[in-house]
């Protein structure tokens, strides 16, 4: 009977979750995104542009919408951080990669590093 009753709790209020990455080259607008993300789904102020600073490792946001979960995972974007990738890609659901449209010159780098993904994408 227990499980029946925990079953039917489970169904009913639990909460289906997704873990998306977001990716990119450094300084690419990432962690922006996220403060976005955040501000306008949990009508929480954000930080503002001029006070986010280069992500060494991840950042987490945990935004929830209806009965779905999602967590993103803001990985950064230096050369010697993109081997972390792989690990994270394996459990996400979805890939966010951001590209500095503002800044052309850096376009090769942003290719370079999505041709990474490539590697480990099957």
């Amino acid at each position: 009977m227990f499980s029946l009753f925990y079953g039917l709790w489970k169904y009913l209020f639990s909460k289906t979750e997704f873990h998306v990455l977001i990716l990119g080259i450094d300084k690419a607008g990432k962690t922006t995104l996220l403060e976005k993300l955040k501000s306008v789904y949990l009508n929480l102020e954000g930080l503002p542009p001029d006070r986010i600073v280069p992500t060494v490792g991840l950042n987490i946001g945990r935004i929830e919408v209806s009965n779905t979960k999602f967590v993103f995972w803001d990985l950064g974007g230096q050369p010697g951080l993109r081997s972390i990738w792989e690990k994270y890609y394996e459990e996400a659901h979805a890939v966010i990669f951001v590209i500095d449209a503002a800044c052309p010159s850096r376009f090769e780098d942003s290719k370079s590093a999505l041709g990474s993904l490539r590697s480990f994408i099957s």
